[in-house]
């Protein structure tokens, strides 16, 4: 039994290890861990390693000259306005963004909805750092979406090609979220009611101004 919790324990934590280095892969300001939430990331890992969540990668050919790719340029260009980009400021982040995006050119036209979205295919992008709860968050809080492709950090060690990576839920892993997420919205209100705060308490009253 202790020989089976071992191996169940290594197998558990091997696909952690992996889910935090494609989700959280992007350093500098604002990094984030898919360790800073546990529970969530115990049930991602869980959802993925019994097959509830459909996780593929794929091998692509990154683009170093990139911003000369005129399809790529305009995808780009026309997508930024929506977002909070810095457009032609020479980022790190924008070739790979670019890239990205030239990979999923014949998916249509994509939209930023917090996310890019390609309504066609009912997908989101996402070319930075997701943490699994944002994922259950992504996946219940909207009904259009089926699949979620990440792009992590292209650059890395052992990695002959870049990687990017789809994850895509069954009903079965859909229903798992959506209890996740009520749980934690009842543990929230719960916390509130017990320490006898209104959200009134919690945010303050502004005082009127009166001129």
């Amino acid at each position: 039994m202790g020989k089976e919790t071992d191996k169940k324990y290594k197998v558990m934590k091997t696909i952690m290890d992996a889910l935090e280095d494609i989700l959280c892969s992007y350093q500098g300001r604002g990094h984030l861990s898919a360790y800073t939430d546990l529970d969530s990331l115990a049930l991602f890992t869980s959802l993925v390693a019994y097959g509830q969540i459909q996780m593929e990668n794929y091998q692509y050919d990154f683009d170093d000259d990139i911003r000369e790719d005129r399809e790529a340029v305009q995808i780009y260009q026309e997508l930024a306005p929506q977002t909070r980009w810095r457009v032609g400021q020479r980022t790190q982040i924008e070739p790979i963004r670019m890239n990205a995006l030239k990979q999923f050119a014949g998916m249509g036209t994509p939209v930023f909805e917090e996310q890019i979205y390609y309504k066609d295919t009912a997908s989101v992008l996402v070319c930075g750092e997701i943490l699994p709860y944002e994922i259950f968050q992504l996946f219940t809080d909207t009904a259009e979406v089926k699949k979620l492709y990440v792009f992590p950090y292209p650059f890395r060690d052992g990695w002959d090609r870049p990687l990017y990576f789809s994850f895509e839920p069954t009903e079965a892993a859909l229903e798992e979220m959506r209890k996740y997420m009520e749980k934690k919205w009842e543990e929230m209100y719960r916390t509130i009611r017990e320490n006898d705060k209104s959200f009134d308490a919690i945010i303050p009253k502004v005082q009127k101004w009166e001129g």
